[in-house]
């Protein structure tokens, strides 16, 4: 029997709290070690000389590994449940985070790293969003932006430690500590996280049972009939949505990248340049959090615009950039774009499609083309500068993806607060 629970909620918190906070932890652990991948080049370069644009290549491999692995796990999750798909990655990557410390050639660090840790705990950024969205009816938008927030305080905390634990312990005693305590936090989290509010007797957060004869939630994005993945493979948005990710990811991953070695290159001490990516962490907090709420106010459309603009625009401020304060500027301006880029995807989803559609097999394939454009940016930064010496035709790269993210942005429909989900034939037409 399913209980409004969300009635009670003065006498006892929903139960969408606790998942939340599972989802936060798990985001924070499984994207610490996976983003801090920028701290790892220069010491792998000195310790086994390899260059950079092979090690580039072992993110690269992370993020096309993970293609598979999200369009499996998306379509799975809305078959099997998320809770079983979320312990299967934190088994694989708790095991990838100790085998790290093992690693003693290119190819284990590909497999360990690239697949094992980085391209399972990537499969946490399919479900943990779907299942924000069925635990809260209410608040969605500050939820999912505390998810994504929890992501890039992840980063922030990790990148620092990582590079400390590295010097003062070295790679096996680093990515043992990472794998002990955070393997413990994360099975912990996934201990208490449930598919659906029914499985513990409730409604989602903020829901209400009819209180007359509606017989329907108060939603205006749940549509009368479920949605189908085909039908959902038709309409335009589908394929502008999987666009705008793979071309705004491989804009940020040639950053999330390179920046550090950008600032070392250009002089700057490697524990400050390191710093970089934990302002750039930091600062994306506020997009994280703010780009799901405007998607809820504004859709999709406008707000795409808006932060891929504002990812691409800060990124020209590292042409000729010398000296620590210049970058630790440019992480501060182009953080909030960067992190406004992914969280509204789950939003824009459930605005267009509904909240009955297949919306972990609609997040896995957008994610598909993230990863992509992740694995492109990741190692074509690397190997421009291999190419050319300098670290020039790198900034431009990312420079041109990000802006090119706005081109498919602008050709979405409009949706507002209220508007019912678009329809197949509305889907291709851009309107205003």
């Amino acid at each position: 029997m399913v209980t409004n629970r969300s009635t009670r909620g003065r006498r006892q918190p929903h139960y969408a709290w606790v998942v939340l906070a599972s989802a936060l932890a798990i985001g924070a652990v499984s994207a610490g070690v996976r983003q801090s991948f920028g701290v790892l080049i220069d010491p792998l370069v000195e310790q086994y000389g390899w260059n950079r644009g092979d090690i580039s290549a072992a993110n690269s491999t992370m993020f096309l590994s993970s293609v598979a692995l999200l369009l499996a796990a998306g379509a799975l999750a809305d078959r099997v449940g998320i809770r079983k798909i979320a312990l299967v990655a934190a088994g694989v990557t708790i095991a990838g985070m100790f085998l790290t410390g093992t690693m003693s050639s290119l190819w284990q660090f590909y497999l360990f790293y690239g697949v094992l840790l980085g391209g399972f705990s990537m499969v946490f950024v399919v479900a943990l969003p779907v299942l924000i969205t069925r635990w809260f009816h209410t608040k969605v938008g500050i939820s999912l932006g505390l998810m994504w927030a929890s992501l890039a305080v992840g980063a922030m905390i990790a990148s620092p430690i990582l590079r400390w634990l590295i010097i003062n312990i070295g790679w096996r005693g680093a990515f043992f500590t990472t794998g002990i305590a955070g393997g413990a936090i994360l099975l912990i989290a996934v201990y208490f996280i449930r598919d659906h509010p029914r499985d513990m007797g409730t409604l989602a957060y903020g829901a209400e049972l009819p209180s007359h004869t509606s017989g329907a939630y108060p939603s205006p994005v749940t549509p009368a009939a479920p949605t189908t993945f085909q039908r959902v493979r038709r309409t335009g948005a589908f394929w502008h949505l999987i666009n705008i990710h793979f071309l705004g990811c491989a804009g940020h991953s040639i950053i999330l990248a390179h920046v550090v070695s950008i600032a070392i290159h250009s002089g700057v001490p490697g524990l400050t340049a390191a710093g970089v990516l934990s302002a750039v962490a930091g600062a994306s907090i506020l997009g994280r959090l703010g780009s799901p709420i405007l998607a809820e106010r504004l859709g999709g459309r406008r707000t795409f615009i808006m932060v891929l603009a504002l990812q691409g625009l800060p990124i020209l401020m590292l042409f000729g950039a010398n000296l620590p304060w210049h970058f630790y500027l440019f992480a501060l301006l182009f953080g909030p774009g960067y992190g406004g880029e992914t969280p509204p995807f789950p939003m824009v989803n459930r605005q267009y499609y509904g909240s009955n559609s297949p919306l972990s097999n609609i997040n896995g394939w957008q994610l598909a083309g993230a990863q992509i454009g992740m694995a492109l940016g990741s190692w074509l930064g690397g190997a421009l500068f291999d190419l050319t010496g300098t670290y020039t035709w790198t900034i431009a790269a990312a420079t041109v993806f990000s802006l090119a993210g706005t081109l498919p942005s602008a050709a979405l429909p409009s949706h507002r607060p209220g508007d019912a989900p678009i329809t197949a034939s509305a889907a291709d037409g851009a309107g205003d």
